[in-house]
């Protein structure tokens, strides 16, 4: 049978013992390969290193009284706690009697749980039994009884901080709280408000819930709020294939955390926000809480469903809420939580509202939004129709239309104001965005640097020109689906945006359209304004294609003779210069590796492989000549992000890739300088870019080849380069005119 996933690949592997031998026949790169793979054995020395990620705990040895703590994590749940190396962790566990009813056994134990001298958990009349799969099939789910789910008044005392409406959030929304952006998730009601380290929801191997379905404030059967939210169930994930061997089930610890998490994103959608270090959330110390549980998770289950209901909400001293919760598995009611307890430790009333009355003061109330942050996720992977109205519904499932990125590669919040009308395609006035961020965006961390990243400055430029086309109607000019992509530009940078701007405006206006042969060509005068003015204008325009005319794609002419190619002093027998990028390896990753104030981007933004060429003397200037080149690999998420039914890499990515170099050869020409400057965009002179072919997921490979056109030296260094892409061979890319600037790191 063919293999046709990764859970499936995954999935067939689970058959073969360690040491067995399978041979797969694969394709890659157009032609058919055989492959043989062997199973091994999990390195058991690995063990510590998965404890410590997961639990921020590392075990030294075992004795008689316990696991002694040999390491923890700084920041993790246990060093929150006050577990110090040294201490010793024992569990005391006792089965007080066996059961036997026909032929089912079960057995009824207790627990207490200690750190060092500290009494930590308390579990009593604790049931497990051995049960057949007929048994399980057939046990009936959790049956509720009326007195508990009729409705019933919940004690509140709790004033709301923020405005609260009934809400769904996407997959891409939820990994937003995973990054600390809670406006990326939430709405503008939170811009400008990032969430600190310990308050984020988990990510990684502890990535349990994946959406959220709905989440109604004023819900439930207390009144006091219901959030619901969803994850999918693989053959193949961790806790299945660890737990256990022969019976693999999703264990009931993981189920509890799962409705935590779920209970944590509904208590920050109320504004339980802390700046205090230490705050986190946590449950209620000498709070009892109860679990029933009426059947697993299973490799078979497809969709698990977490409903969390609020109780009660209130301060004692410290924000806390408790909440009775369900968990569905393919809409089965498997398990019971009641009287879950979470809090906000190191934070109180006064606290949270001086945050948010602080904020609403120090924040000016923004004009009206004529489009929303829910229209332009609509736009970005919904439906249009949601988006912008009736006449384009053809889209919402007949036909395709071109959209804007999805996140994390979305650098828009809202619409403020249009000028030209709708569906009226011709030039006319200003349109109006904003788009707000805080200083641990995930780019910040991706590009090492404390200025925005020049792809993500270009996306916040070009972005509102998508929408504009958009809402001018211009898909509705053909009967065929058209595909947007953007043909150049010529722009300046005034000044690089710092990581703590916060809020950046941009203006796009139509300047120029043409129609023909079922193609549309719109240009476009743009601007990004931070506080104190002008960051970035210019102008770019796009074109509207139909999927046929893209694959004909013939790049730039004449760029091969135009070119320069190194003569014998580009030959090198050396091995090239590869990338170690390091974390963050995507945009949803929280780990950062420590890197030099001078460095090179991390895997997430990390556009060049490899440096096979470095010539410091090549070029036509005689200033240096320098060849990247990247593999392309279809899973990157920006394939993913850009664009819904249309995958094709940013080009503003591709300029990146072009900007790598230039630092690479500022890291090679200014070694010395690696502690004590900083990268920068060189502002005040014109780049300008041409793209004439696109980056698919069935390319194989990039290659990007600059010439520095001038260096400056001093105490800020600049280098300024010029360069050609090209895809499998064919040059699609020009780039003119872009330069970096080396600036000292001012010491406070």
């Amino acid at each position: 049978r063919k293999v046709v996933s990764v859970q499936d690949y995954k999935a067939r592997l689970k058959n073969y013992g360690v040491e067995d031998r399978l041979t797969l026949t694969v394709w890659t790169r157009g032609k058919e390969r055989d492959i043989t793979l062997q199973a091994r054995a999990f390195p058991l020395q690995r063990a510590p290193e998965l404890a410590y990620s997961l639990l921020g705990l590392e075990v030294e040895k075992r004795s008689e009284d316990g696991a002694v703590v040999a390491a923890v994590k700084p920041g993790g749940f246990l060093d929150r706690t006050g577990v110090r190396p040294g201490d010793v962790i024992r569990y005391d566990i006792h089965i007080d009697k066996f059961v036997r009813q026909g032929e089912t056994y079960m057995f009824f134990f207790r627990f207490e749980g200690f750190i060092g001298e500290d009494h930590l958990i308390t579990m009593r009349d604790g049931c497990a039994g051995f049960f057949t799969e007929a048994e399980v099939r057939n046990s009936g789910g959790i049956i509720r009884r009326e007195d508990e789910t009729a409705p019933h008044p919940g004690r509140k005392d709790f004033t709301e901080l923020v405005p609260l409406k009934c809400e769904r959030y996407d997959e891409d929304a939820v990994d937003a709280l995973r990054r600390g952006d809670l406006a990326a998730c939430f709405g503008s009601a939170f811009s400008g408000v990032t969430a600190p380290e310990g308050l984020r929801l988990p990510g990684g191997l502890m990535r349990l819930v994946h959406r959220v379905v709905n989440l109604d404030p004023r819900g439930g059967r207390y009144g006091l709020g219901i959030i619901q939210a969803e994850a999918d169930i693989h053959p193949d994930d961790w806790f299945l294939t660890c737990h256990f061997v022969d019976d693999m089930v999703m264990p009931g610890t993981l189920m509890y955390e799962c409705c935590m998490h779920t209970l944590r994103i509904f208590l920050q959608r109320l504004g339980w926000i802390s700046e205090s270090p230490g705050a986190c959330y946590e449950p209620v110390v000498g709070m009892e809480s109860i679990l029933r549980c009426r059947g697993p998770v299973t490799p078979e289950t497809r969709t698990v469903l977490y409903e969390v209901e609020i109780a009660e909400i209130g301060y004692g001293p410290e924000p806390y809420a408790l909440a009775n919760a369900m968990m569905y598995a393919d809409g089965r009611p498997i398990v019971r939580f009641e009287n879950m307890s979470m809090k906000l430790s190191e934070a109180s009333r006064h606290e949270i509202e001086s945050f948010w009355k602080e904020k609403r003061r120090a924040t000016p109330t923004p004009a009206p939004a004529v489009f929303t942050r829910e229209q332009l996720l609509a736009f970005c992977n919904g439906n249009p129709s949601e988006a912008f109205g009736e006449p384009y519904r053809v889209f919402d499932h007949e036909r395709k239309l071109a959209r804007l990125p999805r996140p994390p590669y979305l650098f828009m919040d809202r619409v403020l104001k249009s000028d030209p009308p709708p569906w009226v395609l011709k030039p006319d006035g200003w349109m109006e965005a904003e788009y707000t961020f805080g200083p641990d965006a995930w780019y910040f961390r991706a590009g090492r640097s404390t200025t925005m990243p020049f792809c993500i400055l270009l996306e916040v430029a070009l972005q509102p020109c998508g929408w504009l086309a958009a809402w001018m109607g211009s898909a509705l000019k053909s009967d065929e689906d058209l595909k947007f992509r953007n043909l150049g530009g010529t722009a300046v940078i005034h000044r690089n945006v710092p990581q703590d701007a916060g809020r950046l405006t941009m203006r796009a206006r139509l300047t120029q359209s043409s129609f023909a042969g079922g193609m549309v060509i719109e240009h476009f005068e743009m601007a990004v304004l931070d506080a104190d003015g002008p960051v970035y204008t210019g102008t770019t325009y796009f074109g509207f294609f139909t999927a046929a005319a893209l694959e004909q794609q013939v790049g730039i002419q004449g760029t091969a003779a135009q070119a320069y190619q190194p003569g014998l002093e580009g030959s090198s027998d050396g091995e090239p210069f590869r990338m170690d990028a390091g974390r963050p390896l995507s945009p949803d990753d929280m780990e950062s590796d420590a890197a030099p104030p001078m460095a090179l981007p991390a895997k997430a933004l990390s556009m060049i492989d490899a440096v096979e060429l470095w010539l410091p003397d090549g070029g036509p200037h005689g200033l240096g000549f320098i060849r990247g080149v990247k593999d392309v690999d279809p899973d990157e998420w920006f394939f993913h992000a850009h664009f819904y039914q249309d995958p094709v890499c940013p080009g503003s990515l591709g300029v990146e890739s072009f900007i790598q170099l230039i630092k690479f050869a500022a890291l090679q020409r200014w070694p010395q300088l690696r502690e004590t400057h900083r990268f920068e965009m060189l502002t005040g002179q014109t780049h300008q870019w041409i793209y004439r072919g696109q980056i698919l997921q069935a390319n194989q490979r990039i290659e990007v080849e600059a010439v520095v056109t001038q260096v400056t030296e001093g105490e800020a260094p600049t280098i300024t380069a010029d360069a050609f892409l090209k895809v499998d061979g064919l040059f699609i890319y020009q780039m003119e005119g872009f330069g970096v600037k080396l600036t000292p790191i001012v010491q406070s």
